[in-house]
């Protein structure tokens, strides 16, 4: 069971997802939902990579973004088909974790990721899957914890291991190549169910493709 995560994350989430509660709510993250407009055209192809239970995914289709939910979960898959279901809006679902053979490369204009944790190699996978499967000139969005989460004790969600977490140099070398457009660490007010509640020790990251 302890190495359930890293083995089988998608029966560590569906335990995690199983219920009739959404674990993190069904809004979308604070700072996807603040800087994506801006980012992209609505019309654009949007990945939600880790979509949980679907508040980013569906979020994004309400925005009229052509949106694809990856998540390992089956419980969480099945939650994210009900809430767009609940509020009328259209997106593929796919249940598998990246790297994902369902991903076509260079496809998307936005990849979207959340409080996607990994140990090393397989975070570095994750990242290197994610800037593949962008198109030339398009962004990655991601919110993660930082070690400070836990040296700080706080309450709000996160792995419970230090190394699970990011640091904007991890961030800065696993993206390289990429142009760094936001790059910050910083301590902010989670309201994202009863999963992130409170204070947050956290790092933004908005990663842009070259243009090729």
């Amino acid at each position: 069971m302890k190495d359930r995560p890293l083995n089988d994350p998608g029966a560590f989430w569906d335990e995690k997802f199983d219920g009739p509660d959404y674990r993190y709510g069904k809004k979308p993250n604070a700072f996807v939902a603040e800087v994506l407009p801006d980012l992209v055209e609505p019309e654009a192809k949007v990945l939600c990579v880790g979509d949980g239970e679907g508040r980013n995914g569906v979020w994004c289709a309400r925005q009229g973004y052509e949106t694809t939910s990856l998540e390992p979960s089956a419980v969480g898959t099945s939650k994210i088909k009900a809430l767009a279901a609940e509020q009328g809006v259209e997106l593929e679902v796919i249940q598998d974790r990246m790297p994902s053979d369902e991903i076509d490369e260079a496809a998307f204009d936005v990849v979207v990721l959340t409080y996607v944790h990994a140990p090393e190699p397989m975070r570095r996978q994750i990242h290197s899957a994610c800037l593949r499967a962008l198109r030339s000139g398009g962004v990655v969005v991601l919110e993660g914890f930082t070690p400070d989460q836990r040296r700080n004790d706080r309450t709000s969600g996160g792995p419970p291991k230090e190394e699970l977490m990011f640091t904007a140099e991890i961030l800065r070398d696993d993206f390289r190549g990429a142009h760094l457009e936001l790059l910050s660490e910083m301590t902010v007010e989670l309201a994202e169910g009863d999963g992130h509640r409170g204070p947050a020790d956290v790092v933004r990251m908005i990663a842009r493709k070259p243009a090729q």
